[in-house]
């Protein structure tokens, strides 16, 4: 058996996995970004990008989601605060993006934008 050395890579966290652009696979109009700390979407009818502060965490911490008894999970959860909204971040990695908006519990599916 061989070992190598230095060939292990560091894990990505969530919020360097969230970063970028991303695709919905239901609506092709349909795009999120998340920028350090912004999340920003657009779609058909849109006029211009929503832009939004974000905070990721161990649970939602917006005014309608703050109080629900989901189990906490580290970095899991994207809450904005303005606009009162949050989604369980279900599975993220360099290639798809899978969201579940917690206010209606449907599930939001991404693949990642290309350069």
């Amino acid at each position: 058996m061989t070992l190598l050395f230095g060939a292990v890579k560091a894990q990505k966290s969530t919020l360097e996995l969230l970063q970028g652009k991303w695709q919905s696979t239901n609506d092709k109009t349909n795009f999120l970004v998340f920028e350090n700390n912004h999340r920003k979407e657009i779609a058909k009818g849109m006029d211009k990008w929503d832009d939004e502060e974000f905070t990721l965490s161990d649970r939602c911490i917006n005014d309608s989601d703050k109080e629900s008894v989901e189990d906490r999970e580290k970095d899991k959860y994207i809450s904005c605060k303005e606009s009162d909204l949050c989604w369980y971040i279900i599975e993220v990695n360099s290639t798809m993006l899978s969201l579940s908006y917690l206010s209606r519990g449907n599930t939001l599916t991404y693949k990642k934008v290309k350069k």
